[in-house]
């Protein structure tokens, strides 16, 4: 049973436990991650999950009708043209990601690395799709293949929130990704 069965889930009978050794890597170079299995279906769901979102817009078609609501309702203490662009981000979050854990991936199964700032962006886009979906004035629908990224997404949750961390170079993360190097966490 290898390394990559047992992160998809898939248990066995093995070794358990290796002799500690420590070595020290310089902080700014280095970044503490968690390891993640993915499936190449997974990442192809998730890249069209994020083409469809794109490829809907919705807010920014009616920001001058929204503001006007924020305005009624609100008095003006928010604006729309923020709002659409806050939206706007999580999709520019997740892209570097995915595209650096696509070029990752070699075959249709593989590890990529998850900060917990990754698994933030994931988990805030995701929402954003499901919102969108259920949203009956919108024209965004769910793609097809959206349990393989929603399996995806349990997977990096499940890694950040349970496994051990690892530490890698920062040349194998994706830009901005909060490679969390030298902060402990």
């Amino acid at each position: 049973m290898g390394i990559l069965d047992l992160m998809l889930g898939r248990t066995g009978t093995g070794e358990q436990g290796v002799e500690a050794k420590s070595y020290t890597l310089p902080k700014d170079t280095h970044g503490f991650v968690y390891p993640v299995a993915v499936r190449r279906a997974e990442l192809e769901a998730f890249d069209r999950l994020v083409e469809a979102e794109a490829d809907a817009p919705y807010l920014e078609d009616r920001t001058d009708e929204l503001q006007d609501v924020f305005d009624e309702v609100l008095d003006g203490e928010l604006d729309a043209t923020e709002l659409v662009e806050r939206k706007r981000e999580l999709r520019r979050a997740v892209e570097p990601v995915l595209e650096r854990w696509d070029d990752q991936i070699e075959g249709d199964v593989g590890v990529v690395y998850a900060t917990s700032a990754i698994d933030d962006d994931l988990r805030a886009f995701v929402k954003l799709c499901k919102q969108r979906d259920e949203d009956d004035d919108d024209p965004f629908d769910l793609p097809e293949g959206f349990p393989d990224a929603a399996a995806l997404l349990k997977r990096v949750d499940d890694a950040t929130d349970a496994q051990y961390r690892a530490v890698v170079h920062t040349d194998l993360l994706p830009e901005g990704s909060g490679g969390e190097a030298g902060t402990g966490n």
